[in-house]
């Protein structure tokens, strides 16, 4: 958490209020929080870039700068990284590691509880977004199981693989293989040509539902830019309904560990024998 659903909704919800702002100063309070170029360069380089665009790879939010020098700024979330927008002078909780003044007297926040969350800012982003796979919602059938005849090993842990594709994490994972009728322990290679394309269509589905909800919020962690929570909990199939009954057959949901990740699934649904 956030995934791609989330990371896509936090863009959405911030170009309203940031496309065209140009940010006159920035203040690092955890200096971790930056990859680099490290705190001091970071708060001094990003001064005076106005924010042309905001877009998103994989997991990974995009500020597009303009100023004496293009810059992109990315930003990972990772576990409970967050953005949200405050009046100039309003106190900074001890969880905002990085604040950014705008030139309309907006403060853009980076609240991360778990100090977690990673910022670059570079002048080509592939140095940070370019060993991703493809986007799940822009790759084509074929091409989603010409990758997948490539692979080997257990299906859970290669959908979290972000090489093999970009945005996918626990929550979606889980999601994706009980529309699909799929075990997460099942082998690739022992997938269908028929399967494969249901995986497919699955991880498009849910990623696009989930889109449309704003995101999934399992606790408090993730919440919009307006302190909303997202919508797709009350739509959620498997994730994080262990014990609960399926809502395909009824049969109670099973919790187990898959490359140490806590795994939901339906053990009627899902069977791991093809």
């Amino acid at each position: 958490m956030p995934e791609l659903p989330e990371v896509e909704t936090l863009a959405r919800d911030l170009r309203p209020h940031l496309i065209g702002r140009t940010i006159v100063r920035a203040q690092v309070y955890w200096t971790r929080t930056i990859a680099f170029p490290g705190a001091r360069a970071f708060a001094q380089q990003i001064r005076q870039h106005q924010i042309q665009q905001i877009t998103r790879r994989g997991k990974y939010l995009i500020f597009h700068l303009h100023g004496t020098a293009p810059r992109v700024w990315l930003v990972h979330l990772r576990m409970t990284g967050g953005f949200y927008l405050t009046p100039p002078h309003t106190a900074r909780d001890a969880h905002t590691h990085v604040i950014m003044q705008l030139d309309d007297g907006t403060e853009l926040r980076f609240r991360d509880p778990r100090k977690f969350g990673r910022m670059w800012l570079v002048e080509n982003p592939q140095r940070v977004v370019g060993a991703l796979g493809p986007e799940p919602l822009e790759i084509s059938a074929a091409d989603f199981c010409a990758r997948l005849a490539q692979r080997r090993g257990r299906l859970k842990p290669l959908l979290l693989d972000q090489t093999f594709v970009a945005g996918i994490g626990n929550i979606y994972a889980d999601e994706a293989l009980w529309y699909a009728r799929l075990h997460p322990l099942r082998r690739v290679e022992s997938l269908t040509r028929a399967e494969c394309g249901r995986l497919h269509r699955a991880i498009r589905h849910v990623l696009t539902r989930a889109i449309a909800l704003g995101g999934t919020s399992i606790d408090v962690m993730y919440r919009r830019v307006n302190g909303m929570s997202g919508g797709f909990t009350e739509s959620l199939r498997a994730f994080d309904r262990e014990e609960r009954p399926c809502r395909r057959c009824g049969t109670p949901i099973q919790k187990i560990v898959v490359g140490q990740r806590g795994t939901h699934f339906c053990p009627t649904c899902q069977r791991l024998a093809p």
